[in-house]
């Protein structure tokens, strides 16, 4: 999924890095050869065309070097490490609550962040439990564990419940240009393929778009029309790369290292800029390290989406 820097906090984790061996897309799928269109400079990146591949992704891995370290960055990962990943069940009754609901804390955590309850809000706030635990000692091997006592309730508030400083967050950057004929030739494209595109005006905020690995693509209608590019880019090659047994299989930072990289090298092709890929990855804790493991995926991939998509490449402008 697309979803920009709202990339949920509790997939942060460092992965291992992936063999090559175990790349989930197959870098030995057969492709069309690299042609050079007559009427442009722009070159169908396949298999013939490694090189240039691979002066991308070096560039991207310095990008995302530099995003990673970033001061804007940094303030948001630790406004991040503020909120609680709730269980299924408080989940469940915050949902009853409110429906709506998008980011919820408690009123320390909140004011922690600069903010304060609402006055009108100060007696809506949504229940949960909250665990007890104390220390007692195995009888079998005298070793102390934390045992559950009992829950109590507790109090969150909703972020739509509280006012103040405004919460650090990445700016996601809008590409500006003319690129309506560009992205009007990839939905028929991606459609003649047999897949569903979705034009959505209800996303979620922070969500640009998602495949579903059956068949539909959706894209955010608030996004720039360059935006909506990339985003097709990164959700086909959800679509086309990553099964329901990958998706259950493989973490999520490397789902979207090879998403995200596999677009921007396409995007690179079609001359359109790329300025969030950088903290996007930086987001699932990419490096170039993890870049590196999975660069045979990642060159199969653009080889793969390129053989289909190359015949485009009169179709794109560049930015105004």
């Amino acid at each position: 999924m697309k979803d920009g820097h709202n990339a949920p906090h509790h997939t942060r984790k460092a992965p291992s890095p992936a063999k090559k061996s175990s790349a989930l897309l197959n870098p030995h799928r057969e492709v069309v050869s690299m042609v050079a269109s007559p009427t442009t400079d722009r070159v169908n990146p396949t298999t013939a065309n490694l090189a240039r591949i691979d002066d991308w992704l070096d560039h991207l891995a310095n990008e995302v070097d530099v995003a990673a370290h970033s001061e804007e960055l940094t303030r948001y990962l630790h406004t991040l490490a503020r909120f609680w990943t709730y269980s299924a069940r408080n989940c469940w009754l915050i949902t009853i609550q409110m429906p709506e609901a998008r980011r919820v804390a408690s009123r320390k955590t909140w004011e922690s962040l600069g903010r304060t309850i609402k006055r009108d809000q100060w007696r809506r706030g949504l229940e949960i439990l909250c665990p007890h635990f104390r220390k007692v000692k195995d009888e079998r091997t005298g070793e102390e564990r934390e045992a559950l006592t009992h829950f109590s309730t507790g109090w969150v508030f909703d972020i739509s419940q509280t006012e103040g400083r405004a919460l650090a967050q990445p700016v996601w950057q809008q590409t500006r240009g003319n690129y309506n004929p560009l992205y009007g030739a990839l939905i028929e494209r991606i459609r003649r393929s047999g897949l569903i595109v979705e034009e959505r005006d209800d996303l979620p905020e922070g969500v640009h778009g998602y495949s579903t690995g059956r068949g539909t693509i959706a894209v955010s209608t608030s996004d720039s029309l360059g935006n909506r590019c990339q985003t097709l880019l990164h959700e086909l090659c959800h679509e086309h790369c990553h099964d329901g047994n990958a998706r259950q299989t493989f973490n999520r930072a490397m789902l979207e290292c090879q998403a995200e990289a596999v677009s921007y090298c396409c995007c690179q092709a079609f001359q359109i800029p790329t300025p969030n890929t950088p903290t996007y990855l930086a987001l699932y804790n990419v490096d170039r390290s993890m870049l590196i493991a999975n660069l045979e995926a990642i060159r199969a991939g653009v080889a793969h989406l390129m053989s289909g998509l190359g015949c485009l490449l009169e179709t794109a402008v560049p930015a105004a």
